[in-house]
């Protein structure tokens, strides 16, 4: 893309060369290191390609020694714009004009609209906007010429609900956003006591305060139980602060796995326990290992029976013979499966509305043919905890 800007920036001509001699051409201009791209055959004798303006006269003289001949379909660029426009001044002039006025609109506000971050009860967005409009923020207006930070000031002293208001520009719109000033329904009463902490490290990513004192900013880094938003007077605070949280999940796969199958039907062995201790075996027999490779799995259960007034513990234990082999894993296999055994460590570390921003993956060969894997996922979620006492732990 760059090259094709200091390309229309220079000029540049799209030639076809015909008479014989194209190959000869086309190495002449590259031992020359003459820039030329684009270049496709249209027929048997005919190849067209794209050259830089000033390269031009160079290619006619190689044109001459392959005794190809070269023709200017069409050129492009700066000097062929301006060329075009110094015979066209009316023109060139409307461009100028139109170019202009679009800059000149471009900075004028064209609406202004009103954003309420909540659900409001008292405060009026009709008040809003005429205030606002008072105080020179109404379409028409000039955007650089309006001091943002001192008209949302000005807002918020002169109209007791708002309790934040931040103003933005979004192309030729001006957005008022507001936050409504200690006016909560009565299922939020208690929902907004006390202060916001840190429910984990996080860099700020956003902060949208409803009501308190804010003690954190966008960009800030902060560490689990640091404070975020101090209670007012009322002893209530209510943001909404979410930030950017990396987690860090570890899995790990051998490129060979045991796979264990079971052999025929479990044998159950029921036992009593004695008063010293020991065992009675009361029924059962223990299956054997009937070949290379199988093995014994054991499972117990116990039961505890009154008899007489007397209790009587009974043991039932599950054995299982079980063939175990050995399964070849593929360098991809194996680092899959680390992969979903770090994935699992990681679902299990997430807040209910993280959002997965960026994910890093480091794999790494251990001895013993093992392959592990690093996985870090960077997640956007609300990272503010409501307590009335102090600091989460």
């Amino acid at each position: 893309m760059l090259n094709l800007f200091w390309s229309w920036l220079s000029g540049y001509v799209l030639l076809h060369l015909t008479g014989g001699g194209q190959e000869r051409f086309l190495n002449l201009a590259l031992q020359r290191e003459i820039e030329i791209w684009d270049i496709n055959w249209l027929g048997d004798d005919l190849l067209e390609l794209k050259a830089a303006w000033p390269d031009l006269k160079e290619l006619r003289r190689v044109g001459k020694i392959c005794g190809c001949k070269l023709a200017i379909r069409r050129s492009r660029g700066l000097p062929f714009t301006i060329h075009y426009l110094r015979g066209r001044k009316t023109l060139a002039v409307g461009i100028l004009l139109f170019a202009a006025g679009l800059l000149a609109l471009s900075q004028l506000v064209f609406a202004v609209k009103v954003l309420p971050q909540e659900e409001l009860h008292e405060l009026d967005v009709a008040q809003v906007e005429a205030l606002a409009a008072e105080l020179g923020l109404r379409p028409g207006a000039v955007f650089a010429r309006l001091d943002t930070d001192a008209l949302a000031a000005e807002l918020k002293a002169q109209i007791p609900e708002i309790s934040w208001v931040y103003i933005e520009r979004d192309g030729t719109v001006a957005n008022i956003k507001v936050a409504e000033r200690s006016i909560y329904p009565e299922e939020l009463e208690n929902a907004t006591k006390g202060a916001i902490w840190a429910e984990r490290d996080a860099l700020v990513e956003q902060v949208l305060l409803k009501h308190g004192q804010p003690m954190a900013a966008h960009g800030d880094t902060v560490k689990k139980g640091d404070l975020l938003v101090a209670p007012l007077a009322d002893g209530r605070a209510d943001a909404i602060i979410r930030g950017r949280v990396w987690y860090q999940g570890y899995g790990e796969a051998a490129l060979t796995e045991e796979v264990i199958t079971p052999e025929g039907q479990p044998a159950y062995l029921y036992r009593l326990a004695r008063a010293d201790g020991r065992e009675l075996l009361l029924w059962g027999r223990p299956p054997e290992v009937q070949a290379a490779g199988e093995q014994i799995s054991s499972q117990t259960a116990d039961f505890t029976f009154n008899i007489f007034g007397t209790a009587v513990d009974l043991r039932r234990e599950a054995l299982q013979r079980e063939l175990v082999t050995l399964h070849e894993l593929s360098e991809q296999e194996a680092k899959a499966a680390a992969y979903r055994q770090a994935e699992q460590t990681l679902a299990a570390q997430l807040g209910e509305d993280a959002k997965r921003l960026n994910e890093e993956t480091a794999y790494q060969l251990l001895p013993g043919g093992v392959w592990s894997v690093n996985v870090t996922w960077e997640c956007l979620e609300e990272i503010g905890v409501h307590t009335q006492t102090e600091a989460p732990n």
